[in-house]
């Protein structure tokens, strides 16, 4: 509906989607499985829904626990290389759950989005799970003192 519309309920967009994930971290801080669940309204391409989520929690978790990406005065300083990105033998077990309904409506029918907030809730998942593990209430990325800091000497 235009802005300023008359209506007693406008609809101001129609792709709001809602995602939700939990960090499961092992005896040693390492995160062992991320479980991420979805609402995207009407699926339309359940392997590409899927894909999506997983690679936002990757790049997730690399923002939540190894990548720096240091700037000096709006300039990068650090190389491809040594940003920490996640690395494809530390990803933990993921498992994707997709809210499934049959949710047709005359507006894209039914479907919604699933770009950027598949990566969102990472971040906070895992900053509680290490909460729950050792009651440090980490308020900067990289969170410090995990298994990851640890590891790479970041303390």
């Amino acid at each position: 509906d235009p802005i300023n519309s008359l209506k007693k309920h406008p609809v101001s967009h129609i792709a709001y989607s809602y995602g939700v994930q939990l960090a499961v971290l092992d005896e040693k801080g390492e995160v062992e499985k991320i479980t991420a669940a979805y609402d995207v309204g009407q699926v339309v391409n359940r392997k590409g829904v899927e894909g999506q989520i997983e690679g936002g929690v990757v790049m997730d978790l690399g923002y939540a626990l190894t990548e720096d990406f240091p700037l000096e005065k709006g300039m990068p300083m650090a190389r491809f290389g040594t940003l920490g990105l996640f690395r494809a033998d530390s990803i933990p077990e993921l498992e994707t759950h997709i809210v499934d309904r049959d949710y047709r409506s005359c507006l894209a029918y039914g479907s919604k989005g699933i770009g950027e907030i598949s990566a969102i809730p990472t971040a906070a998942a895992v900053q509680g799970a290490y909460y729950s593990f050792d009651r440090i209430f980490r308020t900067s990325l990289p969170l410090e003192n995990t298994f990851y800091s640890k590891k790479s000497g970041k303390q």
